[in-house]
């Protein structure tokens, strides 16, 4: 993927394009920012930029042999390190969840030779941020403080807090944005053919990240899922108190759909609460559900539908700081719970 296939990430796009056609390249890149945003994807551009055959306007052309096999994951002059995908550069390691001691080791044993067919060696480290405690760490801060000539590793994190300040400040620090919703919407339209409809609704759900929307068009797992989840939300509003205990602990054992499900909650109520406000479907996110949100809208107060915003927000937070799952979706859907009727005082 060159650069121009990039959405709404200018400024890193600029930055790596300058250093390329100025020769002044870096040793170490730390690209920072939100995940499905773009990064892996720039990553590997500026990988097929520095090898391109033929660049063309400050980009690669994507289909010489090196840009074709970049994109294939097959170059021999570009590795990726990706924990939870099982790419590895020292396959005998063992690490499950995070970058390990034995995977900078094998770094600093391949980058002493020069590139095999390219001009530079490219090493991504995905999920830098979750790097080994400070022992893969400082073998890491090793190389980047005797770097060799025609390597270049880029570090891909979310945040730079985790991370050791001595690493950080031995990178050129690139950093990456949440992608407006309606560029979100036309990438959508023009590269996976989705309608106007669907693909607003996808983009809005997306929250920024090009990388979720995407998935959201194409899985039709994904399409049920988010099905399930949204008729899950209407029956809170008469499941009585052990209907939510269980709707909780079911929904926690996919601890890894938490953060969408929590997404979700936030536009369905949001919808409802923009539904009470204007009568416009130009404003709602998800649209094929207009019947129930307006007779929803109908039903639960204004107060009641910010309140329920509120305790989402404050889940998403709870989720940050590590709150157990079942604890925190119990928590949540008895707070969904409808507004009790007041008795008529005789």
């Amino acid at each position: 993927m060159p650069f121009r296939d990039l959405v709404n990430q200018s400024h890193a796009v600029m930055l790596l394009r300058t250093a390329a056609r100025s020769g002044r390249v870096s040793h170490a890149y730390l690209f920072v920012g939100p995940a499905g945003v773009g990064r892996y994807d720039a990553a590997l551009a500026f990988a097929q930029l520095l090898n391109c055959e033929r660049p063309q306007e400050n980009d690669a052309c994507g289909e010489c042999r090196p840009c074709r096999l970049i994109t294939g994951g097959q170059y021999p002059d570009v590795r990726t390190v990706d924990v939870e995908r099982g790419l590895l550069l020292d396959p005998r390691d063992t690490t499950k969840t995070v970058i390990g001691i034995d995977q900078v080791r094998a770094l600093r044993r391949e980058v002493a030779f020069p590139p095999l067919e390219g001009k530079y060696k490219v090493y991504i480290f995905a999920a830098a941020d979750r790097m080994q405690a400070e022992v893969a760490a400082n073998s890491l801060l090793k190389i980047l403080e005797e770097p060799p000539p025609q390597v270049v590793i880029i570090l891909i994190a979310e945040s730079t807090v985790p991370m050791l300040p001595t690493v950080v400040s031995r990178c050129q620090l690139v950093r990456f944005s949440l992608v407006a919703a309606g560029e979100i919407e036309q990438a959508l339209i023009a590269r996976h053919k989705l309608d106007h409809g669907r693909a607003r609704f996808i983009a809005a759900i997306a929250g920024g990240q090009l990388g979720r929307a995407v998935t959201w068009a194409t899985s039709q797992e994904d399409l049920e899922w988010r099905e399930q989840t949204l008729q899950l939300l209407e029956r809170m509003e008469s499941a009585d108190l052990l209907e939510r205990m269980d709707a909780a602990e079911e929904a926690s054992k996919d601890k890894d759909r938490l953060p969408d499900l929590l997404d979700l909650a936030l536009f369905w109520f949001r919808d409802l609460l923009v539904w009470q406000e204007t009568r416009e479907e130009v404003h709602v996110i998800n649209l094929d559900r207009k019947e129930t949100i307006a007779r929803l809208a109908a039903a639960l107060p204004g107060a009641v539908l910010s309140q329920r915003i509120v305790a989402i927000e404050e889940a998403k937070e709870d989720l940050r700081r590590n709150v157990h799952p079942r604890l925190l979706l119990e928590n949540l859907f008895l707070r969904f719970a409808p507004p009790v009727a007041e008795v008529p005082s005789s």
